[in-house]
């Protein structure tokens, strides 16, 4: 008897894990998010793109990263977010909402 791949068998537990929680994700985030820091919180708005860069001054789709940066909408292009999620050694990208 030959055993069918499921898609969790493909993507591994953990992504199926996270496909599953993409609605409960989706939903706690269309209120927008905080940033915590040292003492206080800074609220990100829907339509924001959030850049965390591990390698401040980094240069990846003609703009110098500084360690964390939130986009609001208009301000950064979907090309070049899709530049720089792609190098997933350097960049984490969040798109909120």
């Amino acid at each position: 008897m030959t055993r069918k791949n499921t898609p969790t068998d493909e993507m591994g537990a953990d992504m199926a894990a996270a496909l599953k929680e993409e609605d409960d994700a989706r939903m706690a985030f269309t209120s927008g998010v905080a940033i915590l820091g040292k003492g206080d919180a800074r609220m990100v708005p829907p339509g924001c793109v959030i850049v965390v860069c591990r390698d401040p001054g980094m240069r990846r789709a003609g703009i110098e990263h500084q360690a964390i940066r939130v986009w609001h909408e208009g301000e950064i292009t979907d090309e070049q977010v899709r530049i720089i999620a792609a190098d997933t050694e350097t960049f984490a990208v969040i798109g909120v909402g």
